[in-house]
């Protein structure tokens, strides 16, 4: 069985509290596939996203722009990435390497009008024969070969 991708949106609802984290577990538990799979572009947003919300909540972080700052003030929160950790050694998900062609990822861009690192993860999905997403970003519904869930 193929894996599906898992990207930013559905894991921050699994490690942040957001109006999607009920469905994202159930999505979780129902799940068939046997691998999950993410690749360092969502890695790298979710790192970026769960690190911003944890500043912002504890009233560091004015907006996203101040984020570098703090980061070079007080680094990562160890409570960020020791979760994300577990999360992806609990689930067994595995990282893939992102798969870039320059022509392919401008037209997959221009095709279904994507945000460049949505585009990016349907390259990669495309690349691996990937065709199932857990997502809550509704823009993965433009692209054919993905088929969002929930």
């Amino acid at each position: 069985m193929k894996p599906a991708y898992i990207d930013t949106s559905f894991i921050l609802s699994i490690l942040l509290e957001t109006e999607n984290s009920s469905l994202a577990e159930q999505v979780l538990e129902a799940q068939h596939s046997p691998r999950l799979v993410i690749s360092g572009i969502a890695f790298n947003e979710t790192v970026y996203v769960a690190t911003y919300e944890y500043y912002k909540q504890r009233g560091i972080a004015k907006g996203k722009y101040s984020l570098r700052k703090i980061i070079v003030r007080q680094g990562y929160p160890r409570e960020v990435i020791d979760a994300l950790n577990s999360f992806l050694k609990d689930l067994e998900v595995e990282i893939i390497g992102d798969y870039f062609n320059y022509n392919e990822y401008l037209q997959i861009l221009n095709d279904f009008k994507l945000l460049p690192n949505d585009a990016q993860i349907a390259l990669t999905c495309r690349h691996y024969g990937i065709n199932t997403i857990l997502t809550f970003d509704e823009d993965f519904k433009r692209v054919p070969w993905l088929k969002t869930v929930p």
